[in-house]
């Protein structure tokens, strides 16, 4: 017989170290990764890496801007 067990409350909510959201963070940055893959394997909600990248001040970080050169076909 299967066992199901139900969490209520702040039960529910897991606590996660800064270090677990890092590595969590970066196996999301490597190239070629899917936030939704990534969250799968850790069981998250693809918003909550959205989060942490918030959280980590991923979002703060300088834009860089590329040479681009137009030319005439």
């Amino acid at each position: 017989m299967a066992r199901m067990e139900i969490m209520s409350g702040n039960e529910r909510r897991r606590r996660w170290s800064d270090e677990a959201k890092l590595r969590i963070l970066a196996e999301a940055d490597e190239p070629g990764a899917r936030i939704g893959d990534v969250a799968r394997r850790h069981d998250i909600h693809p918003g909550q890496i959205r989060l942490w990248r918030q959280s980590f001040s991923y979002a703060d970080q300088p834009t860089v801007f590329l040479p681009v050169e137009i030319t005439q076909e």
